[in-house]
């Protein structure tokens, strides 16, 4: 792709000529064989997507794109490299349609004479039509342009762009919004096929994203590609600095977990453990425990599990296993241009100060994001540690976090049953609170049953949270668009979970006040959901303008059903 500030500064550019420039660089230079993405390419176009209102997954090889209406596409690594060779491409497009949209501005064209015209412009041969245009895109161009000769250059360009759609490999009318831009790349790219169309949107995005540009640069990851340059463990670079100590909290549902894989990524860089009662320092830093070894015919012994090791002698040993805190510090120490992260699922469902023990000690942490302490390990940790001679002048003063590694969490007080964290553990952490925002949930125009009719779960949640604030429900308890899952929406007992929520946690203490009359159980309120206005919010729908219950609930009983919807 290239590099746009090598490209000459002109208000247009030759269409014809950009088109066969892209395709000749896409034949000669693409490479279909498989590779990886690249972890900063992944954060950033998964960041841009779910701003956008999508979401998306990347397996090894195939990325799963989820659009509104819980919509799947499935797109192979290829497409996104393939799409960055068509950004000069659509880039100029957009250039031309927003010249267009300016000489069409200045004739005072309605929205329904632009498109009109512009499909005249495409399918006439009356030459007085483009006569008529060519004067019109005359009178703009001298208004912008220094020389005549730019003038009559420009004005022919524009011309063949709205009459001329061979010109430029184009198909669709260029007032389509969305897609004018599709047939030319797919054309071009010659992968015609309409399954493929994904490829132009990543393009479109890439060409209107400065932050995936950059990402772009960087998109094949190190593995699976002989174009990969392999991290060198023991060469000594200067390290990553920037570690920090961050809590996410918020409502229920609200996308805590996928924000901070958005911030922080995936494994192998990131790793995740999740805290729960019975979760402990030994489980969090490391202990000895048994381990099956097995003895061979040789009278050798091998580590091994059962699973692996069938035809061996068993016997048990003890050994210092790591936990998950010991091992990303490691890890992190010995790779210093690249930022680890721990990430800790619900961190106030253990005794936090319990799992932490000394480590707390740890999270005070100077301005490079190095712990501004050490401590010095137990006994059995500092043997362990010093198996590995590589670690030694790492640890030789005692044990601390390198600037190269994050400690993030999650955290929900909404739970019963969660730890308190006392002050003097949360002055050592920075926080984020994480909003509910309905408008980016994938599945919020999914429709549901409620009350007779179909209500989008984005409306209905909407509606359910504001009744829930108005009765003086801590914000914490509210409900996220993401408390139910896109892929679970169609099912009913996704429904039963959230309304044993609202059951138990939330209105234990006021379900008279909030729930109808009718409402005697909770068996009440699952069984009637569906038919009636169990939860009273037919007022907050229609005050809020969101949708009327009564002109809804006569609709015909053949509209589409949830379950109709395709992953």
């Amino acid at each position: 792709m290239k590099d746009m500030s090598e490209v000459e500064e002109k208000i247009l550019r030759n269409l014809n000529s950009v088109a066969l420039e892209v395709q000749r660089s896409f034949q000669q230079n693409f490479n279909d064989e498989d590779f990886v993405l690249s972890e900063e390419f992944k954060l950033a176009f998964g960041r841009f997507l779910r701003s956008n209102g999508q979401n998306i997954s990347f397996q090894e090889h195939t990325a799963v794109i989820t659009r509104a209406g819980n919509l799947k596409i499935y797109a192979p690594n290829q497409w996104f490299v393939m799409a960055t060779y068509m950004v000069d491409l659509v880039r100029e497009l957009i250039n031309y349609k927003g010249h267009l949209e300016e000489i069409l501005r200045k004739a005072e064209l309605s929205t329904d004479d632009k498109k009109k015209y512009i499909k005249n412009l495409k399918a006439t041969n009356d030459i007085k039509v483009i006569e008529e245009f060519k004067r019109n895109t005359t009178d703009y161009f001298k208004g912008i342009c220094d020389t005549e000769e730019d003038v009559v250059t420009y004005t022919e360009y524009m011309t063949r762009f709205v009459s001329d759609y061979e010109w430029w490999f184009g198909s669709k009318t260029v007032d389509r919004t969305n897609d004018y831009y599709v047939s030319p790349v797919l054309s071009l790219l010659g992968v015609v096929n309409a399954s493929q169309g994904y490829v132009a949107d990543a393009a479109y995005y890439f060409a209107t994203d400065v932050n995936l540009q950059i990402a772009s640069k960087n998109m094949i990851g190190e593995k699976a590609t002989s174009l990969a340059i392999k991290t060198d463990r023991g060469k000594k670079e200067e390290r990553k600095t920037g570690g920090q100590n961050l809590i996410v909290y918020g409502a229920p549902g609200t996308g805590k977990s996928r924000w901070l894989e958005d911030e922080f990524g995936t494994e192998p860089l990131t790793r995740r453990v999740v805290f729960h009662p019975e979760y402990t320092y030994f489980d969090f830093v490391g202990t000895y425990k048994p381990v099956p070894i097995y003895k061979k015919t040789d009278g050798e012994f091998q580590n091994g599990y059962i699973n692996e090791i069938t035809n061996e002698e068993p016997y048990i040993d003890y050994q210092f296993v790591p936990g998950p805190f010991i091992t990303i510090l490691i890890e992190a120490w010995l790779d210093p241009k690249e930022m680890y992260t721990l990430l800790i699922e619900e961190i106030n469902r253990a005794s936090a100060a319990a799992v932490f023990g000394e480590i707390f000690q740890l999270l005070d942490r100077r301005s490079n994001g190095s712990s501004e302490y050490s401590y010095m390990p137990s006994k059995d940790l500092k043997a362990y540690l010093a198996k590995l001679p590589e670690l030694e002048k790492y640890f030789e003063n005692g044990i601390r976090i390198p600037s190269n590694m994050n400690i993030v969490a999650t955290m929900n007080s909404a739970d019963q049953g969660v730890n308190l964290i006392d002050s003097a553990f949360k002055r050592r952490w920075n926080y984020k609170y994480l909003r509910i925002d309905i408008g980016s949930a994938v599945h919020g125009g999914v429709p549901i049953h409620y009350a007779g009719t179909k209500v989008n779960w984005g409306v209905f949640v909407t509606a359910l949270n504001e009744k829930l604030i108005n009765s003086r429900i801590d914000e914490d308890k509210l409900i996220g668009p993401y408390f139910i899952k896109p892929e679970e929406l169609k099912n009913i007992s996704a429904l039963d979970k959230l309304l044993l929520y609202l059951w138990d946690d939330v209105l234990r203490h006021q379900r008279s006040q909030f729930f109808s009359k009718d409402v005697r159980s909770f068996a009440d309120l699952s069984d009637l959901f569906a038919g009636t206005d169990v939860l009273e919010l037919k007022s907050y729908f229609v005050n809020a303008g969101l949708v009327d219950l009564e002109s809804e609930t006569n609709k015909d009983e053949d509209d589409t059903d949830i379950s109709e919807i395709e992953e």
